[in-house]
């Protein structure tokens, strides 16, 4: 992990962990959810359609595989500009790392909201 540079090894760790916290929030709080939870609030913030409580799995499932996705895809370019220059697979990793840990946040802040509103069955006003 930390082949390509300090700085970058710590950008490959924090990304793991922001895949993951999704899926661990998940757990906990899926088996609390009811049967039937709201997936959509129309302007007014009333429940415009009802779903399943599997439904919440879809953001932590996508944030937990894009972000091993991202971590193997920027190893590898990494891995084959390495045979050129050491410095060039060092930035293509960090670049890699650095998308990953900003798809990972907004994933996470979405998680974070579906959660909230599965939970209290009310949209938040934006």
């Amino acid at each position: 992990m930390f082949r390509f540079g300090k700085k970058n090894g710590y950008l490959a760790i924090a990304l793991l962990v922001l895949g993951v916290i999704p899926v661990l929030v998940a757990i906990f709080v899926v088996p609390q959810l009811p049967e039937s939870i709201p997936t959509k609030f129309d302007a007014a913030g009333e429940v415009a359609r009802w779903g399943s409580r599997l439904d919440t799995l879809f953001v932590p499932v996508l944030c937990f595989l894009l972000s091993i996705a991202t971590y193997v895809s920027g190893r590898r370019q990494a891995t084959a500009q390495a045979v050129e220059s050491e410095i060039l697979a060092e930035q293509g990793f960090g670049r890699f790392m650095r998308n990953g840990l900003v798809t990972a946040v907004i994933l996470n802040v979405a998680n974070a909201y579906f959660m909230y509103t599965a939970l209290t069955a009310t949209g938040l006003p934006f």
